[in-house]
């Protein structure tokens, strides 16, 4: 004999996150009473925990077990309403089982089988535990298995009048599930991530989460993440993207390299207000904080009644170099040269002391400016600089030499520099 049993339609979650779903039990005892029960379940699923696929064709068996002596009766309800029996059957009507015992149907040696057909869907078998015998004449003819009923709820209503005699504490119900055929896939459950950068090689996280370097591809559940690309010499990239299910979302993103460690420039003077330039370029005045890539750069300080200043600095990264440049005073015009009497020649003097104070002379060659700091030292601007020169002859004349810069101050003076003459016929 060949029964075949039936499969509801629902369409199977080949992913492992989705949960069974199972339609609402036939019949249920309200009130279950505590030491009867029965369970049942099919040979690919002895742990009912999940839904079981069997292709159409395939051969099934059914078990079940009670926990206190009890008559078993088990049908079969399709997907299409379509309600057979299972037990008792021609084959087997003896279906009382005793407490623990386990019964599979067809058992070894039995001369019938179950094998599943189609229409392909979710099917059930529905388990009935009486401690007393249940007349279901009225709903299956026990010779043929064929059911007088059909649909699920004919079936609830069929055996809840076979169960109203009994008391509540004599009857239980239990249900398998399984599903049979090829059944159409589901929709699909993720969408991709396939995201590149250049330069390749970056750290990607997602939600924060390190999940890989680039190139990467992904599968995703839909929803919003946070994506942030990391690579060391360049910035950190984080952006906003959005997975649908069954889309691939593709990304190439181009990351930026990271400038270099910047350093400070503070720069002051005495009196302050004085322009600043750098490179050539008016970045200011004094006092002033720039922040500078690192490397060589030209400061210039320019203020009005006042020497500009030059010098060169280095910015170092990290770092804050501090300059404070004391400007030098331009002297005033010198007074009007009263002319000479021809008949009185002046006679040059020669001076015993140096004097005080800071000069400006005209050379030929330029403008020298001179500031007497003591009777010993001289401070003198020259080449964008200031040079301190001792004195090293008491004079006449008056010299003052650093090695590399002489200025002898005599009737006129005149600035050698490694002992070439640069400014000659100084006076002021």
């Amino acid at each position: 004999m060949k029964k075949a049993l039936g499969i509801l339609g629902l369409a199977l979650l080949s992913s492992t996150l989705a949960q069974p779903l199972r339609p609402q039990s036939i019949i249920v005892n309200p009130v279950p009473p505590p030491d009867l029960q029965v369970r049942v379940w099919v040979d690919k699923d002895p742990s009912k925990t999940g839904n079981p696929v069997y292709q159409f064709g395939e051969p099934i068996q059914i078990s079940v077990q009670v926990t206190q002596p009890a008559y078993v009766y088990l049908f079969s309800v399709r997907a299409t309403g379509e309600i057979s029996g299972i037990l008792p059957n021609a084959f087997e009507q003896q279906n009382l089982l005793q407490a623990g015992e386990v019964r599979t149907f067809p058992g070894p040696g039995a001369r019938y089988t179950f094998t599943v057909e189609g229409p392909a869907g979710q099917d059930r078998v529905l388990a009935v535990a009486s401690r007393r015998p249940l007349d279901v004449s009225e709903i299956i003819d026990i010779q043929t298995g064929r059911a007088r009923i059909q649909g699920e709820r004919n079936l609830a209503q069929a055996l809840s009048i076979v169960v109203t005699p009994l008391p509540s504490q004599d009857w239980v119900t239990d249900e398998a599930y399984f599903i049979a055929g090829q059944l159409v896939p589901p929709p699909p459950s993720t969408g991709t991530l396939s995201v590149s950068s250049t330069p390749s090689g970056a750290q990607v996280l997602l939600n924060g989460r390190v999940v890989g370097t680039t190139p990467l591809s992904l599968e995703l559940l839909p929803g919003t993440y946070t994506l942030e690309l990391r690579r060391s010499g360049y910035e950190p990239l984080r952006t906003t993207i959005t997975i649908q299910a069954g889309q691939v979302t593709r990304l190439n993103l181009a990351l930026v390299a990271t400038p270099p460690p910047t350093g400070v420039l503070s720069v002051d003077s005495t009196p302050r207000g004085a322009q600043v330039l750098v490179n050539g370029r008016q970045v200011g005045s004094t006092p002033l904080n720039l922040t500078l890539n690192p490397g060589s750069y030209t400061l210039e300080l320019r203020r009005s009644g006042y020497s500009p200043f030059r010098t060169t600095v280095v910015i170092q990264p990290g770092r804050t170099t501090r300059l404070n440049i004391a400007l030098v005073s331009l002297a005033p015009p010198p007074p009007p040269v009263q002319p000479v009497q021809p008949v009185q020649p002046v006679q040059p003097v020669v001076p015993v002391r140096p004097p005080s104070g800071s000069f400006t002379y005209t050379c030929q060659g330029g403008t020298l400016v001179v500031n007497y700091i003591s009777s010993n030292q001289v401070r003198i601007f020259y080449d964008g600089a200031f040079h301190t020169l001792p004195l090293v002859q008491a004079g006449p004349p008056l010299v003052y030499s650093n090695n590399t810069y002489t200025w002898e101050l005599g009737q006129l003076g005149r600035l050698l520099v490694r002992g070439q003459v640069v400014l000659s016929g100084c006076r002021i």
